[in-house]
Order: structure tokens, then sequence, then C-alpha cells
């Protein structure tokens, strides 16, 4: 009898194993909005994938909280073994106010079966990044940033508490007001997705990383 337990035991536990792995391509961050920003209504947070002429909005979040969400994670494996754009937008949400809009975006990375494949708060603390605007009374963006956007680290904290390379991605607000847009220039491995995708991963487009 304590054979046959232990060898159910043993089964269940290589299940639970093998059931807690998953292959695939992630974009993971956290959001947080820099301590003394109280009087913040927010920030929206973007996240859209360009693969030539299309585009996919693949994270939408407004963000006004003072500390650190849990993570998010988004599943960026349809686009495996291509060359994309990832296009960052940050704007001021609906009531068009721009005080203390100090938004913070910590330890932002892309993954692949768990390695690093981009560094997006690397790539701007290097000043690879991609910079553009939209402002409110116009249609085509603005090459480079201006009227007070930036795009640049900022140790934070929000909460008392700091994240691996986070920056701040602040939108337009001397004298116009629009979004800031950052984008990043990658090629995407191809994976095996083969392997599962559960158990402690939350598996819609986008949404909290929770492990218990």
């Amino acid at each position: 009898m304590t054979k046959r337990l232990l060898s159910v035991a043993l089964t269940l536990g290589l299940f639970f194993a093998t059931s807690i792995s998953w292959a695939g391509v992630d974009l993971s961050f956290f959001l947080g909005m820099k301590d003394g920003s109280e009087n913040s209504d927010g920030v929206t947070v973007t996240f859209v994938v360009e693969e030539g002429a299309n585009a996919t909005e693949v994270f939408n979040e407004h963000w006004a909280d003072q500390q650190w969400s849990d993570q998010f994670v988004v599943d960026l494996t349809g686009w495996g073994g291509k060359t994309i754009e990832l296009k960052l937008t940050t704007d001021p949400g609906e009531a068009r106010n721009t005080g203390w809009d100090w938004i913070l975006i910590g330890d932002t990375k892309v993954t692949a079966d768990g390695d690093l494949v981009y560094d997006i708060g690397q790539a701007v603390a290097d000043g690879q990044a991609s910079l553009s605007m939209v402002f409110d009374d116009e249609d085509n963006e603005t090459a480079g940033l201006s009227n007070g956007a930036n795009c640049s680290p900022d140790a934070g904290p929000s909460g008392g508490q700091e994240k691996p390379k986070s920056f701040m991605q602040h939108v337009p607000w001397d004298g116009k007001v629009g979004n800031t847009i950052s984008r990043y220039e990658m090629t995407l491995p191809a994976v095996d997705t083969t392997a599962v995708r559960s158990a402690g991963k939350l598996t819609t487009t986008w949404g909290y990383l929770r492990t218990h």
C-alpha cells in the first residue's frame, strides 16, 4: 500500500512539474506611478505589435496607483520567428490631465522559453528607443520628444520600492497634450509551442502573472 501511494505521489509530482513549464515568447513588465504623484489621475499604457503594415494591440491598462502592479505577462508567441517593432504608448487618459503623470515601467523584457531576448529597460538606458509623439490636435506622429515629454531611466521608487531598469515615459504637457511613443525593433525566435503553458500563468492576451 505504501509503495502504491508513493508511486501515485511521484506520478502526480511529475505531472505537476510538467504542467508548470511552458514554451513561448513573452513580454513581461510592471507598472507603477512614481512616489509623489498622488495628484495624477493616472496614465494609460498600451503595447502594440507592428509587423510591416499590420498593427495589433496586445495590452492596454490605465494605472494610477503609487505602487507596483503584479507582473504583467503578454503572450507574443504568435510572432515567433518574425521581426517586429514593439510600440509602447503612454497617454494621459480621457480627462487629458497631465499633472504628475510620472508613470514608471519596470523590469521590462521579452523572453523566449524563459531566456532573455530583448531588455527594453536597457534599450532605454542605451538610447536605442525610437521616440515620437502624437499631439491631440494632430493626426500624424512627430519625430522626437518635446513639450515636456520624455523616455528615460528612472529608479522611482513606487510605493517605496524600486524595480530593475525602470524608466519613465512621460506624456507631453508643456503647451500641448498628447501621447509619448517609444519603439523597439527585435527579431523573435521561433519556439516549440507543444509544451504546456499553464499552472500559475494567466493565459489571456494580457494579465497578471500570479504564482501561488
